[in-house]
């Protein structure tokens, strides 16, 4: 399923106003439409295309709320039994907001090729506005991330290019004020083949071959049936009699002594020594939350 809020057609239109009366609304009937789109001044066959691109949205704006385990609440007119009215989930007023900016930031980045002006919240408590050429798009552990350059070189940090998560961007439009400077996909692409995660290791940019020994079978498997990277390959595997040795080759980042971390005692980094190091550390430092009293 594509993006539902890309375009400029009656269906696009459609799905972007049920998606802003859903977040600002409690309830939301069809007939709303009747005023947003000034029925009564266009054609029957006019009105007629627009009710069925609305039928259209509602149907697909179901479909992505339930490829996020949500759906739609409904509840009948209390006025008019054969009226339903329709609700976001009342506990995220905002679940299409990541297919929403994507659809303002895809087409500059690929198609217009113009900057954005954009709010960033850098935490919950904070947003900053800046005007960002974005480059390339890239989805890790479900979340949507977005890399380029800002406009302002000191916001840039001396990186050669900033990660920027889409879940934070607040709101995203295309601007005219500066011309679009733009980057090289494939240079992203090559890049972000060794990265394990969103975020590159600018300051140890180099790839290396991490091996890591299994103790667990189940954990073994998971690890080749949910790989952790796409270079990850099993040289020995693991028994209830022999431990298990896989091979990746990544950068060393955050993201990647995470993962390790997150299967315990079933995964032992063997090499490279630095890696083994930042995790025993990382291991001994918590124990020592448990045994400091």
């Amino acid at each position: 399923m594509g993006n539902i809020f890309f375009g400029e057609s009656k269906y696009a239109k459609c799905v972007r106003e049920w998606d802003r009366l859903l977040r600002t609304q409690e309830w939301v009937s069809t007939e709303v439409f009747d005023e947003i789109f000034k029925f009564a001044e266009i054609c029957w066959e006019e009105i007629q295309a627009y009710e069925k691109q609305i039928k259209a949205a509602k149907k697909d704006i179901s479909r992505a709320l339930a490829e996020r385990g949500m759906s739609l609440q409904e509840k009948p007119d209390s006025q008019d039994r054969r009226r339903t009215l329709t609700a976001y989930p009342s506990y995220n007023k905002d679940p299409l907001h990541d297919l929403r900016i994507l659809a303002v930031i895809e087409p500059a980045m690929n198609f217009s090729k113009r900057a954005l002006l954009i709010t960033y919240a850098p935490s919950y408590h904070q947003t900053e506005e800046h005007i960002f050429h974005a480059h390339y798009r890239k989805v890790y552990n479900g979340r949507h991330y977005v890399y380029g350059i800002f406009e302002n070189e000191e916001e840039n940090q001396g990186l050669p290019f900033v990660t920027l998560a889409v879940d934070r961007i607040v709101e995203a439009h295309t601007t005219k004020a500066v011309p679009y400077r733009p980057g090289d996909s494939k240079n992203y692409e090559e890049l972000m083949k060794g990265v394990l995660g969103a975020s590159p290791n600018f300051k140890h940019p180099e790839v290396r071959r991490v091996v890591l020994r299994t103790h667990e079978p189940k954990v073994h498997k998971l690890l080749l049936n949910k790989p952790l990277h796409d270079s990850i390959r099993e040289q020995q595997p693991c028994t209830d009699e022999q431990t298990g040795l896989l091979t990746l080759h990544v950068q060393l980042t955050q993201e990647l002594r995470n993962c390790i971390l997150y299967y315990g005692q079933g995964v032992e980094v063997v090499s490279p020594p630095i890696l083994r190091r930042q995790i025993s550390n990382g291991l001994l430092k918590m124990v020592t939350y448990y045994t400091e009293q």
